[in-house]
C-alpha cells in the first residue's frame, strides 16, 4: 500500500478521532481527488453524497450508516436460500451479522405481520439471531447493541402476538424489556428505537385487554415520535390510529374522534396513500355515529376521492354505509334509505350477517325518525331471523331480540336502535365500517 494513500486500517484510525465538520469536508474532498483514497474510503464518500451522514459523525455513525446502505442486497442474498437452511448459513456467513440487515428484517417482519405471521416470526427469529451475533465494543458500543437485540425480541413478540400465542409474545416482550434495561435503561436512546418498542408492545396490552397500559405506551410513542431526536410524525400518526381503533371497540367515539383529527394531521399520503383514506374514512364515520353529520359530510368528497384512487371495493361500499348515514342525520331519508338498503343486500349477498344487521339497524333509524313504524318491523323480523341462523354470542342476540320486541309493540326508538348498533358493534368487535 502506498503509504501516501489512505488504506481500510487508516481510515478507521482517521474516523476513530473527533472531527469537526470543516474537517470531514476536507476528509471527503481527499477522497472525491484521490483515485487512491478513494479506493479505501469511497464507500465513504458515497454515503456522504447520499446524505446518510451528519456533518459530524463518530465511527459507529459512519458504520451503521454502511451497514444500513449494503442491507438491502445481503436480505436478497439471506432470502433467497432455502427458509430451513437461513440459520446455518448465517451464523457460517459473518457478512449476515449485519446491522443493517438486522433492522430491514424487523421492519418486514412488522409490515408482513398482519397478512402473514408465520413468515413474520421467521423475519423475526432472523433478526434475533443477527443481533445476538454482533459483538459489542468492535465499532458498536453496549448501548448500541443491547438497544438492537431489545428491537429484534420485540419484533419477535409482535408476531407471536399476531399468531394469537399471547404467552409467547409475553416472554419475548419480557427479553426485550430485559435487553433495554441492561443497555440504555434511563440513559440516551439514541436510535430512537424506544417509540418503536412502546408502539408494538402497546399492541401486545391492547391484545390482553390491559388498555389502561396499552393506551400510556401509545401516548408515549406519540410523544417520542414527535419530539425524539430523529422525528417521525407519521409513525405517530399510525400509533394514534391504533389508539383510535381501541377508542372504536369500547365505543368511545368522542375519544376516537379526538384521536382520528390528530393522526389525519400527521400521516404523510406519500408513504401510505390508503392510510389516509383509512383515517379520512372512519373520522367521518365516527362523525356521523357521534350525529356530527355536517361536519362527516364535510369530509366525503375527499373521501370518495381517495377511495376512487387507492381504495378496494370493499371501502367503497363502506363509504356508501357512511354517505347513508350522514343523510339520514341531515334528514335526507329518501337518499339515505336507498342508500342503506344498497349497503344491507351487498351484506346479505356475501352473507356477512352482523354487517348486514348494523346497516339494517342505520335504515330503522331513518324509518324512526319519520315515524314509519311498519318498515322498522319488517327490518327488526329479517335481523331476527339471519341470526337465529348463525351461532352468536349471548350480548348480540340479546340486543336483536330487544329491537325485535320493541319493533313489534311499536315503542322502538332512534335512541334505542343506536344502543342497538352499539351492542352489536361490540360484539362484532368495531365500528361499523
Amino acid at each position: 500500500m502506498d503509504p501516501k494513500h489512505l488504506d481500510a486500517a487508516a481510515l478507521v484510525q482517521v474516523l476513530a478521532k473527533d472531527r469537526t465538520a470543516t474537517e470531514n469536508e476536507q476528509l471527503f474532498h481527499l477522497l472525491a481527488v484521490c483515485p487512491g483514497c478513494r479506493k479505501a474510503g469511497g464507500w465513504l464518500l458515497d454515503l456522504h453524497r447520499s446524505k446518510a451522514l451528519p456533518p459530524v459523525f463518530t465511527l459507529a455513525d459512519a458504520a451503521l450508516a454502511r451497514s444500513r446502505a449494503e442491507a438491502p442486497a445481503l436480505a436478497k442474498l439471506l432470502l433467497s436460500i432455502a427458509p430451513d437452511d437461513r440459520f446455518r448459513r448465517l451464523h457460517a456467513d459473518r457478512r449476515f451479522l449485519s446491522w443493517g440487515l438486522c433492522e430491514g428484517l424487523i421492519r418486514r417482519s412488522r409490515q408482513m405481520a398482519p397478512k402473514q405471521a408465520s413468515g413474520a416470526l421467521h423475519l423475526a427469529d432472523l433478526a434475533v439471531h443477527i443481533a445476538d451475533g454482533i459483538a459489542e465494543g468492535e465499532v458498536f458500543g453496549r448501548s448500541w447493541v443491547y438497544s438492537l437485540r431489545s428491537l429484534a425480541w420485540a419484533a419477535l413478540g409482535n408476531a407471536h402476538r399476531v399468531r394469537g400465542a399471547l404467552p409467547d409474545a409475553e416472554r419475548s416482550f419480557q427479553m426485550a424489556d430485559s435487553w433495554w434495561e441492561a443497555g440504555v435503561g434511563e440513559g440516551q436512546d439514541a436510535l430512537d428505537y424506544k417509540p418503536i418498542l412502546f408502539d408494538l408492545k402497546a399492541s401486545l396490552r391492547l391484545a390482553q385487554r390491559r388498555w389502561p397500559e396499552a393506551f400510556q405506551l401509545l401516548d408515549d410513542a406519540v410523544e417520542l415520535f414527535l419530539n425524539g431526536k430523529h422525528q417521525d410524525s407519521h409513525r405517530a400518526g399510525r400509533s394514534l390510529i391504533k389508539k383510535a381503533g381501541a377508542h372504536i371497540e369500547h365505543n368511545e367515539t368522542d375519544l376516537a374522534i379526538q384521536a382520528l383529527k390528530k393522526a389525519n394531521g400527521l400521516i404523510d399520503p406519500a408513504r401510505e396513500p390508503r392510510l389516509v383514506l383509512c383515517v379520512r374514512h372512519n373520522l367521518a364515520d365516527n362523525l356521523s355515529k357521534a350525529g356530527r353529520s355536517r361536519e362527516a359530510a364535510a369530509l366525503l368528497p375527499d373521501v370518495k376521492m381517495l377511495a376512487d384512487a387507492h381504495g378496494t371495493a370493499r371501502d367503497r361500499i363502506r363509504l356508501t354505509w357512511v354517505t347513508g348515514r350522514v343523510a339520514a342525520g341531515l334528514n335526507e331519508h329518501e337518499l339515505a334509505r336507498t342508500l342503506l338498503t344498497r349497503v344491507r343486500q351487498t351484506f346479505l349477498d356475501e352473507g356477512n350477517a352482523f354487517d348486514a344487521a348494523l346497516a339494517a339497524v342505520d335504515l330503522a333509524i331513518s324509518h324512526l325518525q319519520e315515524g314509519q313504524t311498519a318498515e322498522v318491523r319488517a327490518l327488526a323480523e329479517e335481523m331476527l331471523e339471519v341470526f337465529q341462523g348463525l351461532e352468536v354470542s349471548r350480548e348480540p342476540m340479546a340486543a336483536v331480540l330487544l329491537f325485535h320486541e320493541a319493533a313489534v309493540q311499536e315503542i322502538a326508538t332512534a335512541e334505542l336502535a343506536r344502543e342497538i348498533a352499539a351492542a352489536l358493534g361490540r360484539a362484532r368487535g368495531g365500528g361499523n365500517s
